[in-house]
């Protein structure tokens, strides 16, 4: 693992850690189950917003672009060879 991937870890971890009080947020970023949100979710939030896409949305998008894929294999013939995200 080189220093890029430590610190990519690093920011993964202290992410997790850091805690926002739902007091402190706008009503669409609360987590009412809790009385925080971490501030990893914070920033799936806001990159969704962003995308305009949700995390389920983007995955239905993928799942379906390689189910298009193998099925074109299998018509023309081919031995499937799994596409990576």
């Amino acid at each position: 693992m080189n220093g890029y991937e430590l610190l990519a870890e690093f920011e993964k971890l202290i992410n997790d850690l850091i805690l926002v009080p739902n007091s402190w947020l706008p009503e669409e970023f609360r987590d009412n189950r809790t009385d925080s949100v971490s501030l990893a979710d914070l920033e799936r939030k806001c990159d969704s917003l962003e995308i305009g896409e949700t995390d389920y949305q983007i995955e239905k998008r993928e799942k379906d672009r390689r189910i298009a894929a193998y099925t074109t294999m299998i018509e023309n013939g081919q031995e499937i060879t799994y596409l990576l995200k």
